[in-house]
């Protein structure tokens, strides 16, 4: 484990700025100049031949995906890092840190491939479908630009959302959504643009890896949304997991299985467990925070490539209701299965047969609605699947029900005496419950501490008698650690304190770690986000209204630039009014 000071910590700001440096001189040492062009258009030009000796596409199409694969795995160490020092250590100190950093170049890079594509088309002649002021625009250059604004105008909103409710520690509140939802859907222009750019004939092998190894970082986008269950400390219903592995896995192995062929899902599944498990080794090793568990989507891609092997792919719609289902149930029962194997899931338990019932008919429709969507995507590579625009929005219509069913978060009546068992510098903790059958089909149950400076803990609870649990291992409960009971059952998500220190920032007084406490459950936020307060509602309107509106925006990009790049369309040119964009300046001056 290596020992970086806060200063060090900045290093990583400039390495990831240098990374990108090293792949700029790769393609341009490759790439010939075009013969007579100085300045940025031979640099231009000698970039866009690179990508093409080493891809086989089109130069403008590989120096944008490689630069939105880049900014990808940028804004994934920012945000796993940022959400680790969270969990860890509880508030920043400021909003200039390195992760913070990582995050918002990250976002900006996907701002870059959209130049990157704009800038190499135009220099190049290349002839893109669409021309605004004499500049080659590709249609999957106008999705990355839309994601990376629309990112990056989260943050002003964040800053907004904080001031007038406290500095929450949640990854789910809206801006925090927007900004990882703009970053998630990034890798999913990049494939976007390698489908455009086939217009040189069959990749080479280093195009179609480029290929599968940016459908697996769209797996890692869509699975960003798991980062609370990843790090273990999860503040909505813990139904959500299994909805959320049905969602990503449904939507991008059925994606790979059609754009990439056999062996396309596998692929996917394997590209994404070797990245996770480099920002694992990162965030937990170099970093030393908590380690992120993440899913391994085995189950899934054999589901899909299964539901291909015996249909095939050519009737599509057939295709992704078979396989989608097949991922709603066997493929989420597999991945829960390992949630239990890896210890992933030590404070989760079945839940009882009526809940489990709901949970699996949810995670079926969820699964069933993301394969549909899949298959729309997949508009770009094979363009006759059967899918239609109303059949999108039925999909997209099933899958925001199907999340907000697991949405409320109540409070039941239950009681607890907690009694403190001392062991070295931590305790065992013991609960009794009243009722004593309130723990019975919970959904999850366990003592989890966090903030107090190192990487999170957590521990099961083992049943003595009727009401009467003991944690299985000791935890902190003391300094700055803030250690808590959770029990999630049904819709009620509830905590009991076991210890929280005094917090003068925010005027908070200390909940000592005293033997024989009496308590009462509470919602499971008044204790994990103590920091936040009530404020003026037209900030969460305003937010909540913008978010829908920038995901409509964003939605509206893709489909379009889907329809367009799977061969739906003629060429389009615009030209704005006189003076906005003075004779094209990329036609003419760059060549």
């Amino acid at each position: 484990m290596i020992d970086f000071d806060a200063g060090a910590l900045w290093l990583y700001v400039p390495a990831v700025i240098v990374v990108y440096g090293l792949v700029v001189a790769i393609l341009w040492s490759e790439g010939d100049d075009g013969g007579g062009r100085r300045g940025l258009a031979r640099l231009a030009h000698r970039m866009s031949d690179g990508g093409e000796r080493y891809t086989g596409l089109a130069g403008w199409s590989a120096g944008s995906a490689i630069t939105a694969l880049w900014a990808g795995a940028v804004a994934a160490i920012g945000l796993y890092w940022d959400v680790a020092w969270h969990v860890d250590n509880g508030r920043d100190e400021s909003v200039l840190t390195p992760s913070h950093t990582l995050i918002l170049i990250g976002l900006g890079g996907l701002v870059l491939a959209s130049v990157t594509a704009i800038v190499l088309a135009t220099v190049t002649g290349a002839p893109t479908r669409l021309r605004i002021a004499g500049m080659a625009v590709p249609w999957s250059a106008l999705v990355m630009s839309g994601l990376g604004i629309g990112a990056v105008a989260a943050f002003p909103f964040d800053a907004l959302w904080h001031n007038a409710y406290g500095i929450d520690v949640t990854l789910w509140s809206p801006t925090h959504l927007q900004l990882v939802a703009g970053g998630g859907l990034g890798p999913l222009a990049a494939w976007l643009a390698l489908r455009e750019g086939r217009t040189l004939g069959e990749p080479l092998p280093f195009g179609r890896g480029l290929e599968v190894t940016i459908l697996g970082a769209a797996l890692v986008g869509v699975s960003a949304f798991q980062g609370e269950f990843d790090f273990g400390v999860p503040q909505f219903q813990a139904a959500y997991l299994p909805l959320l592995f049905a969602a990503a896995s449904s939507i991008v192995l059925v994606l790979a299985r059609i754009a990439y062929g056999p062996g396309g899902a596998l692929w996917a599944a394997g590209i994404f467990a070797l990245m996770r498990t480099c920002l694992a080794i990162l965030v937990s090793g170099a970093l030393a925070h908590t380690t992120p568990r993440f899913p391994i989507y085995l189950a899934a891609a054999l589901c899909v490539e299964g539901a291909a092997l015996l249909l095939g792919t050519e009737r599509g719609l057939r295709f992704a209701l078979v396989a989608g289902a097949l991922v709603g149930t066997v493929g989420v029962a597999g991945e829960m299965a390992w949630v239990g194997l890896s210890g992933w899931g030590e404070l989760a338990s079945p839940p009882a047969a009526g809940p489990m019932l709901v949970l699996a008919v949810l995670a079926a429709m969820t699964a069933t609605a993301g394969a549909l969507l899949g298959l729309g995507l997949g508009q770009a590579a094979a363009p006759h699947t059967g899918f239609s625009a109303p059949l999108g929005l039925v999909a997209g219509a099933v899958l925001v029900l199907a999340m907000a069913v697991p949405l409320p978060r109540n409070v039941g009546e239950v009681d607890a005496v907690i009694r403190l068992a001392t062991v070295g510098d931590k305790a065992n903790v013991e609960v009794q419950l009243t009722p004593a059958d309130a723990a019975v089909g919970a959904t999850a149950f366990g003592v989890t501490a966090w903030q107090g400076g190192g990487p999170r803990e957590t521990s099961g609870m083992r049943e003595l008698g009727p009401g009467r649990y003991v944690s299985e291992r000791p935890l902190p409960v003391s300094g700055r650690w803030k250690t808590v009971v959770g029990l999630q059952r049904g819709d009620q998500v509830m905590a009991a304190p076991v210890y929280l220190p005094a917090d003068p920032g925010i005027g908070a007084p200390e909940i000592p770690a005293v033997d024989g406490r009496r308590t009462s459950f509470v919602r499971n936020t008044d204790l994990l986000m103590r920091e936040v307060h009530g404020g003026p509602a037209w900030v969460a309107n305003a937010s909540y209204t913008g978010v829908a509106m920038v995901v409509a925006m964003w939605v509206g990009l893709l489909a379009l630039a889907v329809r367009r790049v799977g061969g739906d369309a003629t060429p389009t040119s615009w030209t704005p009014p006189v003076g906005v964009v003075a004779a094209g300046p990329l036609s003419g001056a760059w060549r």
